[in-house]
């Protein structure tokens, strides 16, 4: 009986080196600013967490998304919806899955490269069809007066004309000129579907963080997985700016929350006038920030408003500290009397 000799094994190099490319998740798009887009992100937040937080934490659409950021007023003017963020609250979007809006993606980093490539090239074309035309046309000038003596002269400049391949380079340069303009459409178009796209995926993935239990919904939890849309998911982003540094102290409004959230917690019985004196006494406090303190002087008149303004709403206590806050905002916000701001001047925090 003879034996079947055995096949020799793949080495387990040879395996992995030829499907490295196949397996696993695609590889994530760099970000270069990544710093600088958590600070702006946390920054919004700080500024606008009693007015956004509830909303935000409870979302289960990608539209509640942008529903709750326009709450803020002139929204696209605030640092990170000028940039990666204006996604989250684009007029349109196309609801779309990973796999096709990296396709999409693709598609116009190559369209754009081609229409930078075609602009590149037929800017040297019109150059060069440019020159030779000049130089025919000065030649033609120079001959004028000749061409009513022989028609010889015709021949000489027909001659250089065809020498200097005038007839080619401009059709070169007018091909080359229709193809960058039909390349700028086309990457219009997909850049136009792209943020379509770009704006349904990292609303969808603000969903997907609100709705996950494994993570609490506090405002740096929030920031850092807001700060690497649309190009990485939510989990990326979070994992990966846990990373960056942020010693920076809360901005004020933010701090003035977080005050408000922590009478709220602890006043019992929940009465609007216990969180008013304990507010007042809080905020006088020797050792409180001194930037906390001047802002909130200054604005206790539009605070005390904003206090009793949820007086008999029966709100939850979980819910009172956003609906103080979010008052509150609205009233530093609006148009005011000159016999409001004089009040306001009168009744500071002492």
């Amino acid at each position: 009986m003879t034996k079947v000799p055995k096949r020799p094994r793949r080495k387990l190099n040879d395996r992995a080196g030829r499907n490295a490319n196949k397996l696993g998740r695609p590889p994530e798009l760099d970000i270069k600013d990544l710093g600088k887009r958590f600070k702006e992100m946390k920054q919004f937040l700080e500024n606008y967490w009693g007015r956004v937080a509830l909303g935000l934490r409870a979302v289960r659409y990608a539209e509640d998304v942008r529903a709750v950021l326009n709450l803020v007023p002139q929204v696209e003017s605030c640092a990170p919806f000028r940039g990666h963020a204006i996604c989250l609250i684009a007029p349109t979007a196309t609801k779309v899955g990973g796999k096709e809006l990296r396709e999409t993606r693709r598609k116009f980093n190559e369209a754009q490269a081609r229409e930078q490539r075609l602009w590149s090239e037929s800017n040297t074309a019109r150059q060069n069809a440019e020159q030779v035309v000049v130089a025919v046309r000065s030649a033609f000038a120079e001959f004028q007066m000749a061409f009513t003596i022989s028609p010889f002269f015709f021949l000489v400049i027909y001659g250089l004309a065809q020498a200097l391949r005038v007839e080619e380079l401009v059709t070169r340069s007018r091909n080359l000129e229709a193809d960058y303009r039909t390349a700028r459409i086309e990457k219009e178009s997909l850049h136009s579907a792209l943020r379509s796209q770009q704006a349904w995926f990292a609303r969808s993935e603000v969903v997907k963080f609100a709705r996950n239990r494994r993570y609490d919904k506090t405002l740096l939890n929030f920031a850092r997985a807001m700060t690497g849309l649309p190009e990485w998911g939510w989990v990326h982003s979070r994992r990966t700016c846990e990373s960056i540094q942020d010693e920076s102290t809360p901005l004020t409004p933010y701090l003035l929350f977080q005050v408000i959230e922590s009478i709220t917690r602890k006043t019992k019985p929940l009465t609007m006038t216990n969180v008013e004196n304990k507010l007042r006494s809080e905020l006088l406090k020797p050792n409180r920030d001194l930037f906390l303190k001047s802002y909130a002087t200054s604005h206790w008149y539009y605070l005390q408003e904003a206090v009793n303004f949820c007086r008999g709403k029966r709100f939850q206590r979980r819910e009172l500290p956003y609906k103080i806050m979010d008052r509150f905002l609205q009233n530093l916000e609006r148009p005011k009397t000159i016999a409001e701001i004089e009040l306001a001047k009168v009744n500071q925090l002492s």
